[in-house]
């Protein structure tokens, strides 16, 4: 039953999902793809119903009403029932002859399920429409349930993915002062969420900066690099090594458990001498650019987090950031900027010494990564002012 509370309680909760407005999503435009072929009708669509309003997240044709007042809708009668709602002939049908969609549109045949959250609560509906009446068996009924049930878990993925990129999202690393030098990076996912994480902290007396790879994309590798962030950031009070050391057991299980692994390039710079203390785990692209115009790249010694071997201790090196110099950091994702290998590394120097400014150089990077990467790519900066 169709109540105020149920519905005022529906008109919360389609207000948390927060998808109303926003254009088409893939999720849901191929499940009404598919029914529409499945079931040879005319249309498709998901609904999600408020109080008083029907909104459509899958306009079929250009220009479609994507909402409009609920008692106009097929779909109020499938939000009061559990079941499929099956209408083989609209016009025929008291309940549905006088709505617009009969006389406007020539609407002839209505089937819908509803589609529901925790607690049952129905706040949308999967529905198929067609301009001719038709029958509709119990063995379409049990296939357009099916589909049901595929949408309501695209609503939850959405819900969560939203949630998961608004945690993601805060976890970038917020600009930061460091007198005479300057700290920026850009991360570019491959899909909504990067398995790729940058990060940076600022002490008294030192700046820790660290880039992270997990191999993989999207949610489950987004997770992995929160977690590994997290950890280290916990530990950023030891040297680089140790920090690492620290983290490396129980990081090393998720990966595990994930069947991924991390490549970490964790470094902690002295602002007073430009001395940097880093860890490379299995990263390896690491560009010094040195003020006279030469380069020199920074392979790794050790195998990333995950396929290190057990109580083998990681290997600790060093460098100087003189007057002038800069340390670029990239995940491996930023070699499809160009020929895919390690040369790609000193071209994106080359790059960086071109631009007009860092914030010019990582819009560059934003735009190449756009166009031309298949991974998530990020690129992280550590310059040092010239005197």
């Amino acid at each position: 039953m169709d109540t105020d509370d149920s519905r005022s309680a529906r008109a919360a909760l389609v207000a948390a999902l927060d998808i109303v407005d926003a254009p088409p999503a893939e999720r849901f435009e191929r499940i009404v793809r598919i029914a529409r072929d499945l079931f040879d009708v005319r249309f498709s669509y998901v609904n999600l119903l408020d109080d008083t309003l029907l909104h459509t997240l899958t306009p079929n044709v250009p220009g479609e009403a994507v909402a409009g007042p609920l008692e106009w809708s097929f779909c109020q009668l499938t939000a009061q029932r559990p079941g499929p709602t099956v209408i083989p002939d609209t016009a025929a049908d008291p309940r549905t002859a006088d709505l617009p969609g009969v006389a406007s549109r020539g609407i002839r045949f209505y089937a819908g399920v509803p589609l529901t959250m925790p607690g049952d609560l129905a706040i949308g509906s999967l529905c198929l429409m067609d301009v001719e009446p038709r029958e509709f068996s119990p063995q379409d009924e049990a296939a357009l349930i099916d589909l049901g049930r595929w949408t309501e878990q695209a609503l939850a993925k959405g819900l969560h993915h939203d949630r998961l990129l608004e945690v993601v999202e805060a976890l970038a690393p917020q600009p930061v002062h460091v007198p005479g030098y300057r700290l920026a990076g850009i991360s570019v996912p491959y899909g909504d969420v990067s398995g790729d994480v940058h990060d940076w902290t600022v002490a008294d007396d030192a700046v820790t900066f660290t880039l992270a790879d997990i191999m993989g994309k999207e949610q489950p590798a987004a997770l992995l690099a929160a977690g590994l962030r997290a950890a280290l950031r916990q530990h950023g009070d030891l040297d680089p090594v140790d920090a690492v050391a620290a983290v490396e057991p129980r990081t090393s299980e998720d990966l595990g458990r994930a069947s991924a692994f991390a490549t970490v390039f964790h470094s902690r710079l002295t602002p007073s001498t430009g001395r940097v203390d880093f860890v490379d785990a299995g990263h390896g692209l690491v560009l010094h650019l040195h003020a006279d115009g030469t380069s020199v790249i920074r392979r790794s010694r050790d195998l990333p987090l995950g396929l290190h071997p057990e109580g083998v201790p990681f290997r600790s090196g060093s460098l100087v950031l003189e007057p002038g110099d800069t340390l670029i950091v990239a995940s491996d994702g930023a070699l499809d900027l160009g020929d895919g290998t390690i040369d790609t590394l000193t071209d994106i120097g080359q790059t960086l010494r071109r631009a007009p400014s860092t914030e010019a150089f990582l819009e560059t990077v934003r735009l190449r990564a756009a166009e031309h990467a298949e991974d998530d790519v990020t690129v992280a900066v550590l310059a040092r002012d010239a005197d």
